[in-house]
């Protein structure tokens, strides 16, 4: 008996809200019949309904009424259920609302370029960082092109590893802006059998680091090729000064020698002689020196100052170039000119003129020198000429405009170069005249004084 009853108990704990409330309602009817039956309960009415025979109760079936009854309660509780379902439902749907928010937030807010690709490399869903790094793609479009490697054969790698990352990998853009990233390709099976595997990528721009590595590795090269050509033209003004010394100076002053000794054992008359031809050898010897003083350092920097010294040097070189027009504007307070600004300055000028006349082809050139004073004063030069031009993305062959920014930042200095095809060529240095970084003179003046301070305790 018990266990028909726990067999019973189970099924109906089992049953829906809507099959239990079937079953009371259906159990409820049962039951008030049977109650009918026992106690005669059609007679009880009718004998109490004779009484109102004008309105015909007794046609009223009893059942009927208690399934009515049961009925309108079993609705009012399957309507609050109902009430309460609707309300946990929207609950679950602001609750998986506020999810797909954060989702969409994360995956769109991310640094990281996100993407979903199919096996034949088209893009299905990805966030903005993909679209700032690989340029404006679109749905319909395939991955295939952006990348620089055989898609049909990654795929097939990707299968066999699961996972493949690339520390550096050049992206094709549409815009052919050039990108470099970081990239790691996932590859992940469907959730079912029916789904489609699919490649996830993740890429992180790398373009900036790599544009800098490129401008590290470009003025390394320079400056092994500054090295160089710094030992090779110290060892040519070495040869240089030895040759002149030996050549000139050293016949000259050896002939002087021979005519003091001669000048001993001469007569008066052969004295005048001998004096004339010592004075002309002396005369020799102090042009020869002028001259290699001239070579290596202008004497009129020292003299006229930067402004005079350039003046001098645009003169001499208008007559070298008399087909060539030249403007020439230099303001600036000599007294705010240390001796290392002057000499850069002087170098920068006089290398723009050189790099002019033998590459530039121009017909009109011009030179300014002014002090400006914005967040700082500093000395600011100007070079321009009318002339071919050049290739500013391309690195430079020549040592020239190499060295000319090798000295502006060696003291701290901004170069710019602005060049153009058929137009021509601007160069703009600018020289702070206030800084707390010791100038080279002035460190090699401190260097001595340390050195005599340590040989003289």
């Amino acid at each position: 008996m018990r266990t028909p009853l726990i067999h019973a108990f189970r099924k109906y704990e089992n049953l829906s809200h809507s099959g239990k409330d079937s079953l009371a309602v259906v159990l409820g009817v049962i039951l008030a019949y049977s109650i009918s039956l026992y106690f005669n309960l059609s007679e009880e009415l009718n004998h109490w309904f004779a009484g109102y025979e004008s309105v015909q109760l007794d046609e009223i079936p009893f059942p009927l009424f208690v399934y009515a009854l049961l009925s309108v309660w079993f609705s009012r509780r399957r309507m609050q259920e109902i009430r309460a379902e609707i309300q946990r439902r929207k609950q679950t749907e602001a609750q998986l609302s506020n999810s797909q928010q954060l989702y969409k937030t994360l995956f769109d807010g991310d640094l990281t370029g996100n993407v979903v690709l199919d096996i034949n490399g088209n893009i299905g869903m990805h966030n903005r960082a993909f679209h700032r790094i690989c340029g404006p793609v679109h749905q319909d479009l395939s991955a295939c092109h952006l990348f620089s490697f055989d898609w049909p054969t990654f795929v097939l790698q990707l299968i066999q590893h699961k996972e493949i990352n690339f520390n550096k990998l050049k992206v094709q853009r549409p815009d052919h802006r050039p990108c470099f990233v970081e990239a790691r390709f996932v590859y992940v099976l469907g959730a079912t059998e029916t789904d489609q595997a699919q490649i996830h990528a993740y890429l992180v721009d790398m373009t900036e680091q790599y544009t800098i590595e490129l401008d590290l590795e470009r003025t390394l090269k320079e400056n092994r090729v500054l090295a160089r050509h710094a030992i090779l033209v110290q060892e040519q003004e070495r040869k240089y000064i030895a040759s002149e010394i030996h050549d000139e100076t050293g016949q000259y002053l050896t002939a002087i020698r021979m005519d003091v000794m001669a000048l001993q054992k001469s007569s008066p008359e052969q004295a005048n002689a001998i004096a004339a031809r010592i004075a002309s050898n002396t005369q020799h010897v102090q042009q020869s020196i002028r001259a290699l003083i001239k070579h290596l350092r202008p004497p009129s920097l020292d003299s006229l100052g930067l402004i005079g010294a350039v003046e001098l040097l645009i003169n001499d070189w208008r007559k070298l170039n008399p087909f060539v027009i030249c403007h020439a504007e230099m303001h600036a307070d000599k007294e705010r000119l240390n001796d290392d600004i002057n000499i850069v300055a002087y170098r920068i000028i006089q290398e723009g003129l050189t790099n002019i006349t033998k590459h530039a082809e121009a017909s009109e050139i011009s030179i300014a020198i002014t002090v400006i004073s914005q967040s700082a004063p500093a000395l600011q030069i100007e070079i321009r000429d009318d002339g071919k031009g050049m290739d500013t993305s391309q690195s430079f062959d020549g040592i020239g405009l190499v060295g000319m920014r090798e000295r502006i930042q060696s003291l701290k200095g901004d170069f710019k170069l602005a060049s153009s095809a058929e137009v021509g060529t601007v160069i703009t240095a600018s020289i702070p005249l206030e800084t707390s970084v010791k100038s080279p003179t002035e460190q090699a003046h401190s260097d001595e004084q340390q050195l005599s301070i340590v040989d003289n305790p």
